[in-house]
């Protein structure tokens, strides 16, 4: 939220959204002239991919989501997540999906100019397989027997 102004002085009609979850009382967040702030949001992956680029947490469900829309973001893994840091990272660059950045070394500046950049350049997410209940099929039936 922090980073809106400068991006928004650099892309003339940029919109925030926030979504807080379930579980962020949104009269915690800091009001941010022209930012949006939203509670709980039932279909969250459907917001996501409807805009021009997702700012999300990193978790493996929501960037895998974002990265099988073919969408672009920026993701921030947990500091001390394993899976998250390791192996979704490692995941994400396989399909060349998303932009990793550290929380702790990012400043709004740093966050502005990831924001521009990003929104700048095409998609270059390579497609995500989505046959992986007939490849599980495939490798069950000779188990099951006739």
């Amino acid at each position: 939220m922090e980073a809106y102004p400068a991006a928004k002085a650099r892309i003339p009609g940029l919109r925030l959204i926030v979504v807080a979850g379930p579980r962020l009382d949104t009269a915690t967040l800091p009001a941010v002239s022209g930012v949006e702030v939203r509670g709980f949001v039932p279909d969250l992956p459907k917001l996501l991919t409807a805009c021009d680029l997702a700012l999300v947490q990193g978790g493996l469900a929501t960037a895998m989501e974002l990265a099988a829309a073919r969408q672009r973001f920026i993701y921030f893994p947990l500091i001390d997540h394993c899976e998250q840091r390791i192996h979704v990272r490692h995941r994400l660059d396989r399909y060349r999906a998303g932009r990793f950045m550290d929380y702790v070394g990012t400043t709004r500046d740093k966050l502005a100019d990831a924001i521009v950049a990003e929104l700048a350049q095409p998609v270059r997410t390579r497609p995500v397989e989505r046959d992986g209940a007939r490849r599980a099929a495939l490798l069950l039936a000779p188990l099951l027997g006739p």
